[in-house]
């Protein structure tokens, strides 16, 4: 199965924002569910919209000024997506 990219802006109005908390609650939610062999996360210096910040990537769609809650959902949604297509 292809892994579920998940891009995070660590800019710093980014990370100020927000992705400080989703990074360390990602980082936990993979390595503590088991799914670091389905779901690669990959830190970006910015993703090109600071104004609308924290921003992150799921795939192949960009998320702008999520909680972290909000993120955590997204992020299981796609990996449940992901099953039922195999």
């Amino acid at each position: 199965m292809e892994k579920l990219v998940v891009e995070l802006c660590l800019g710093s109005s980014c990370f100020a924002r927000g992705n400080a908390q989703t990074l360390g609650a990602l980082e936990s939610f993979i390595s503590e569910g088991g799914y670091s062999d389905q779901v690669e996360l990959v830190g970006h210096l910015c993703l090109g919209s600071c104004a609308k910040g924290p921003n992150i990537r799921i795939g192949e769609v960009t998320y702008h000024g999520l909680d972290t809650q909000s993120v955590l959902d997204l992020v299981m949604q796609a990996l449940v997506g992901q099953e039922e297509s195999r």
